[in-house]
């Protein structure tokens, strides 16, 4: 909008906007049938995609499929550098994701009790991701920030929240743990004004989470029932106002 008035874009939505996902998945839709009819196994959400092949053959048939169609139908082309053909055995990166197969994060064959995951595979968090997640954490817990510690807490919940509910379905049980007692730690560092501190002895893990409403990553984990849940009767949560003692 120019002046008031609408006028016809040419270079189409802005690289991340709240839009760019919905019209990729539009206008990308024919590129899913084409490669559906020619019996690929494909999963894409946006412009991000992966196609599952038995032998590198058909991949590199599917490559071509893909490259010749989204060029000439409609008018676009694969990211020379994001675009390869990997055995899934060492791994691949996509939404967020780190895909592999392996035994490491899998259960022993008779402990299990299912057979839906036969090929070993398991899905983490990329490390990116992470790091991203632990900046958004660290900028808002710094210990200089003039804020109470309810806070704190009420700011970076949103986040926990979210990224955990993305990611917990994936192998994260040891790194949701592992998070979760970072998180507890960079709170002790806030209230205490330093790294190395015993704050956690007045503001134990159960007081974080049952009185401060703490959202813990492995709470939202499914099939995991957490110890530290708010009891029926909830204690008075500490005063966060003007007024009373500021935690």
């Amino acid at each position: 909008m120019a002046n008031g008035t609408w006028e016809p874009t040419k270079t189409g939505v802005p690289q991340g906007g709240v839009a760019s996902p919905l019209w990729s998945n539009i206008y990308l839709t024919p590129f899913d049938h084409v490669m559906t009819e020619a019996g690929y196994r494909l999963t894409r959400f946006a412009d991000d995609f992966v196609v599952i092949c038995h032998t590198r053959q058909e991949a590199e048939a599917a490559l071509a499929l893909a490259s010749a169609f989204l060029q000439e139908k409609l008018g676009v082309s694969l990211h020379p550098e994001k675009t390869r053909i990997v055995h899934v055995a060492d791994g691949f990166e996509f939404l967020g994701y780190k895909i592999k197969r392996g035994k490491g994060l899998r259960m022993a064959a008779h402990k299990r009790t299912t057979t839906a995951n036969p090929l070993n595979l398991y899905a983490i968090p990329r490390e990116r991701a992470v790091d991203r997640f632990k900046d958004q954490i660290r900028n808002l817990t710094r210990r200089n920030a003039p804020v109470r510690l309810c806070e704190v807490i009420a700011a970076i919940n949103p986040i926990i929240r979210g990224w955990g509910n993305y990611f917990r379905k994936a192998n994260v049980r040891k790194l949701f743990h592992q998070l979760d007692g970072w998180i507890e730690r960079r709170l002790w560092s806030f209230v205490a004004k330093r790294w190395r501190n015993t704050a956690w002895r007045k503001y134990s893990t159960r007081r974080l989470v049952t009185e401060l409403g703490l959202v813990r990553l492995m709470s939202l984990v499914p099939g995991v029932t957490m110890l530290l849940t708010p009891p029926r009767r909830p204690h008075r949560k500490a005063a966060c106002g003007k007024t009373g003692r500021a935690v």
